[in-house]
């Protein structure tokens, strides 16, 4: 099944019959419809972008970043080093 364009929906006409609905109100909501759906359109757009960018950079570790861990680290394993050192003076 095709996916509907917004234009689809603003040339779609219906018969008319006598006990049919207001045509005013039918095309009020179908403006309504069309709004609505280009604004989803749009953000799926937006969203596949943001899905590619994020691709596209490079793996990082679930912690963040691991840059300022590794950093805390070699700062504990200096201090034990040292501590060692003292106490087998």
């Amino acid at each position: 099944m095709r996916r509907l364009t917004p234009m689809d929906i603003f040339n779609k006409d219906f018969k008319q019959s006598i006990r049919g609905y207001d045509k005013d109100e039918v095309n009020d909501f179908l403006d309504q419809v069309i709004r609505s759906y280009e604004d989803v359109l749009q953000e799926n757009e937006q969203l596949k972008k943001q899905i590619k960018e994020l691709e596209n950079q490079p793996p990082r570790s679930p912690e963040g970043n691991t840059d300022k861990y590794d950093a805390v680290i070699r700062d504990i394993l200096m201090r034990l080093d040292r501590l060692e050192q003292y106490f087998r003076r």
